[in-house]
């Protein structure tokens, strides 16, 4: 009998030498696979944590996209607001809501119409100078005809100088200033405001600045460019002087 316990005894020492390296083996990949999806799961966290903070990021930066548009905002309202403050009860001030492309002429439409006191023909502009004029009025909405438009023409000066002409538009960005004798006091860079003898636009309104002078052309008229102040495209609000 202690025989036997004795080989019993000597098997079992044996079995575990024999077994304890093999468990180690098997231990390895267990271990392995262990660290692996812990790793998994680190990096799955990682991820998360960096796609929280590129999508904070990407708030942040749509955040400060819209201060310089806001500010641009904030400086034309106050423009507006203080050039009406000085001719208080003369204007009505309107949103450009879209630009009408099926009409023979040039126009914008504005929000405001003959339940807010628009009526034809009153003079459109912005604190920068003339837009246009009202040719189209509903209850609730007007069309606005654009001096670029190649039916508009408005009766200008040359600031500070003895110089009148016509400025028509071409229906292109450059408006035309007809009707200036060549030998008449006007050069590049000279800026024209509105005489008020055309029955439309008061007097001293901007228009626009002179960009080139021709006057090598035939006849006694030179040849004149004008960019008008504003930009007809990027119009945003205007406003609508009333007929006094």
């Amino acid at each position: 009998m202690p025989l036997v316990v004795k080989t019993f005894t000597a098997i079992k020492g044996g079995l575990s030498i024999a077994v304890g390296p093999a468990l180690k083996i098997v231990g390895k990949p267990v271990d392995g696979i262990r660290n692996g999806f812990n790793a998994y799961i680190n990096l799955i966290h990682t991820k998360k944590e960096n796609d929280a903070l590129k999508a904070k990021l990407d708030a942040e930066l749509m955040e400060n996209q819209k201060l310089p548009e806001l500010e641009r905002e904030n400086k034309r309202l106050r423009s507006l607001l203080n050039f009406i403050e000085k001719k208080p009860n003369t204007m009505i001030a309107a949103k450009v809501t879209g630009e009408d492309l099926k009409n023979w002429f040039r126009c914008i439409i504005i929000d405001k119409g003959r339940n807010s006191g628009v009526r034809e023909k009153m003079p459109v502009i912005t604190p920068k100078g003339i837009v246009g004029q009202a040719v189209e009025v509903d209850l609730w909405h007007s069309k606005v005809m654009v001096i670029n438009d190649t039916n508009s023409s408005i009766d200008v000066n040359v600031e500070g100088k003895n110089t009148r002409g016509l400025l028509e538009g071409t229906g292109q960005n450059i408006l035309k200033l007809k009707y200036v004798i060549k030998n008449d006091e006007i050069e590049i860079g000279d800026k024209l405001a509105t005489s008020g003898k055309d029955g439309i636009f008061p007097k001293g309104i901007p228009v626009g600045i002179v960009m080139t002078v021709n006057r090598n052309k035939s006849g006694i008229f030179a040849d004149i460019d004008v960019m008008p102040f504003n930009n007809f495209k990027q119009l945003d609000e205007v406003l609508i002087v009333k007929k006094q």
